[in-house]
């Protein structure tokens, strides 16, 4: 598991220290959600930009919630892959 100083130095990128000051108050959904947040942000599979900033915009947007910010991020792809035709299901 991570603490915030641990997840801002693995993902820079989101370096938003009034955002994550440590995290003194995390939960453990919240390090959870932090931990998904920075695999994706670190994820070098091409195609990914403009999903890594959705979620840099997600996390941006609430500051200190990074459990929120991962259910907007993945509310909002889930719609817009509904709204394209999606996955078939078995």
């Amino acid at each position: 598991m991570y603490d915030g100083y641990a997840m801002l130095a693995l993902a820079p990128e989101i370096t938003a220290p009034a955002q994550f000051p440590g995290m003194p108050r995390a939960t453990p959904i919240g390090v959870q959600a932090l931990e998904i947040i920075a695999s994706i942000l670190e994820d070098e599979s091409p195609g990914l930009a403009e999903i890594k900033l959705h979620l840099r915009k997600c996390v941006a947007a609430y500051p200190g919630a990074p459990e929120r910010a991962l259910l907007a991020h993945l509310m909002e792809t889930s719609q817009r892959v509904n709204a394209e035709g999606g996955e078939e299901t078995p």
